[in-house]
């Protein structure tokens, strides 16, 4: 009985450290699958650095009368949304890549958007410093390693200590670039209107009805730019709460504490899907129900 029993125990031991492992596992992919859903919100707040430079264009040429279509010169900002967007493919990869690794997956990735180096300097109204670019450069290697040595679930923990530092640059960065960037821009713009719609109510010669038509179109106005920046405001806390996330994630790896980081990474996986709801209901009460971001 005591030999059987000497047997079993080994037996039990490795089967509960297998099903640790397994539910430890499946924590970090509700995660990552929770975070990549709340990165790719980027592509539904269709607004950007050059569409600012566009309206604001176009608004000068309004109040100026000028029909001339083609003397908007916004190259500058063209260049800081396409910086924008390589980081944002960039953190879009590596989470993709983390949510098939902790499915045990195959990661596989299509590297041709990452193919473009980041380097430091100014572009529109983005700056890129020395730290941004190395970030950069260590998530593409990370990922360019796992795609191409075909990684699977033993290698999650590899992926995360290396990925922790970078990815959260990119993620601060991301953040700031939209949320204090593009949100400041459109503070400008919305001064730049009051200031306008101000001088036409208190213009004698137009009359009481003509004003109160003018009061209508500013509040229409600052009410669209104010939807763009709660927009960006959700995004912001979704990439603070993932990166957040990510380095408790990074923490309870280090530490092997699986039952404290499951109830970790749960609650940021809820916390995160709680904000793509909110995002979701502000797209619905602004008529913009055509796709689903949630999917």
């Amino acid at each position: 009985m005591k030999k059987q029993l000497l047997k079993i125990v080994p037996s039990i031991i490795l089967l509960t450290l297998f099903l640790s492992s397994c539910v430890s596992l499946k924590y970090v992919n509700d995660f990552s699958v929770s975070s990549l859903k709340s990165v790719k919100i980027f592509e539904h707040i269709n607004y950007g650095f050059n569409q600012n430079c566009l309206d604001n264009c176009q608004y000068k040429k309004i109040i100026a009368l000028d029909l001339n279509e083609n003397n908007c010169d916004c190259a500058p900002n063209e260049k800081a949304d396409s910086v924008t967007l390589l980081i944002y493919t960039t953190v879009r990869g590596y989470f993709d890549g983390l949510s098939s690794l902790s499915k045990n997956d195959l990661t596989s990735y299509k590297m041709d958007a990452l193919t473009k180096a980041l380097k430091e300097g100014n572009f529109g109204s983005v700056k890129i410093e020395k730290e941004q670019g190395e970030a950069y450069n260590k998530i593409f290697k990370i990922l360019l390693k796992a795609f191409t040595e075909g990684y699977r679930k033993s290698k999650v923990e590899t992926y995360v200590k290396e990925a922790n530092e970078p990815i959260k640059i990119l993620l601060a960065y991301l953040n700031f670039n939209l949320s204090e960037n593009l949100s400041g821009k459109l503070n400008v713009q919305k001064q730049r209107i009051k200031s306008y719609y101000f001088d036409i109510t208190k213009d004698s010669n137009l009359s009481t009805y003509e004003k109160t038509k003018a009061a209508e179109e500013y509040y229409n106005k600052i009410s669209q730019i104010e939807t763009k920046q709660k927009k960006l405001l959700l995004y912001s806390k979704l990439l603070t709460k993932i990166k957040n996330g990510h380095q408790k994630l990074f923490e309870n790896i280090v530490t092997s504490n699986k039952i404290e980081g499951g109830k970790v990474l749960i609650q940021y996986a809820s916390d995160l899907q709680d904000i793509i709801s909110a995002f979701n209901k502000l797209k619905y009460n602004h008529g913009e129900i055509n796709s689903k971001t949630s999917e």
